[in-house]
């Protein structure tokens, strides 16, 4: 009986330790995304930098916030968009998807237009094409000018 008991503890022990979680970030991600390689990400703003890229006049679009995690061997990514602005804006988007070398992973997406009216906010949420894509960009375009 004193054999069980301590079995029953030792094995409560071991799986209450493995909740713990980790404070320290796997090698190659930063606020649970991934950087790209072995580029030194410091805050979250300058990895909202690495991950954007702009095509025409999108500066009065902010990327709020970005939160990236592993949904069954898929990357997951949701982007809070805010239209500093008082005017509508009409933008579109697509993710370009990139393997663990930062080739591309994947065929070019078609666009997503999105119209953000003033001062709100807009959340963008998608999943990985594959297993292979395990780094992204997107690509904000302006549809107004």
């Amino acid at each position: 009986m004193n054999v069980r008991l301590f079995s029953l503890i030792l094995a409560a022990m071991f799986a209450l330790a493995g909740c713990g979680g980790s404070k320290f970030e796997r090698p190659g991600y930063a606020f649970g995304c991934p950087t790209g390689g072995d580029k030194k990400v410091k805050d979250k703003e300058d990895l909202i930098a690495a991950k954007v890229e702009r095509s025409g006049d999108t500066d009065d679009i902010k990327v709020a916030d970005l939160r990236c995690s592993d949904r069954s061997s898929l990357l997951r990514i949701d982007i809070d968009l805010k239209n500093g602005g008082k005017e509508v804006r009409r933008i579109a988007y697509r993710f370009r998807w990139l393997d663990k070398e930062g080739m591309r992973a994947w065929e070019d997406e078609s666009w997503k237009p999105v119209l953000l009216y003033g001062n709100t906010n807009y959340t963008v949420t998608t999943l990985s094409p594959s297993q292979e894509a395990t780094d992204f960009r997107i690509v904000l375009m302006d549809q107004d000018k």
